[in-house]
């Protein structure tokens, strides 16, 4: 693996605002960085690869473990949420994604796991479409080392079957790069012929006389993506009904 300087593209400020990525400066430093890239050999690819696949099956395990031994009280679970967790793991629904973090360089040393966010990851647009972008400005023979973007309408084109009601609501907390990441998805799954719709999490109703949460034109939320902690989720004043089995609409990231 290389890290290889290189120019910015001129006015590349305003190419990523027009392309939707308005939050490549945050507190007057750049959080989108063109000053430098990193090249990858197909071997290094491989063990990335590698690693997620080995790594993704030892958390799996690692839950397992939880929930086998009611270790819920160690992660600060709370009591309302268990069954939803047991039953849900019992069924296996489809799962959309999770962004894993490595600490990397190359060479013999393996990839090492920093976290695995699976529940509230961003950096999904950035990753997914905007240095896609920049590669075609740039290296337009080259290939990305991801295919985030195919594989998320693949997993949308799955998910149809399983989803429920017309509409796929989709919310986030009002901070711009939720917003951003939470609207990036909605995209993915209008393009492959889902009907979608996006409100703030904090426009979220509940109906108590038909017992289900509403949004904003007072329409049952059947299916929802929510960019928002589950901790944070069951602590709100609707805590017990999002994690009533038989209420909640959220999805699994």
């Amino acid at each position: 693996m290389e890290r290889i300087a290189i120019e910015p593209r001129k006015d590349w400020e305003k190419i990523l605002e027009e392309q939707g990525f308005i939050f490549h400066t945050l507190h007057d430093e750049p959080y989108w960085d063109e000053s430098a890239y990193y090249l990858f050999s197909a071997r290094e690819v491989e063990i990335l690869e590698a690693a997620t696949n080995e790594l993704h099956a030892m958390c799996l395990e690692a839950c397992q473990h939880v929930l086998d031994r009611k270790l819920y009280g160690a992660f600060n679970i709370p009591d309302l949420a268990i069954a939803l967790i047991e039953k849900a793991w019992e069924e296996e629904p489809p799962a959309l994604y999770g962004r894993f973090d490595f600490a990397y360089s190359g060479g013999s040393a393996p990839p090492k796991l920093l976290e695995y966010n699976a529940d509230t990851p961003t950096s999904l647009f950035e990753a997914a479409a905007v240095q896609w972008f920049w590669l075609e400005d740039r290296f337009k023979d080259s290939d990305q080392f991801n295919s985030i973007h195919e594989r998320l309408q693949a997993k949308w084109t799955e998910l149809k079957s399983y989803l429920k009601g017309e509409i796929v609501h989709f919310a986030s907390t009002r901070d711009i790069e939720d917003v951003i990441t939470v609207n990036y998805l909605r995209d993915v799954a209008d393009s492959v012929g889902l009907c979608t719709d996006f409100l703030h999490i904090d426009e979220i109703g509940w109906d108590g006389l038909r017992r289900t949460f509403v949004d904003m034109q007072n329409r049952p939320i059947e299916s929802l993506f929510k960019l928002y902690p589950w901790e944070w989720l069951t602590r709100e004043e609707y805590g017990p009904e999002s994690v009533n089995e038989n209420e909640t609409p959220f999805l699994r990231n």
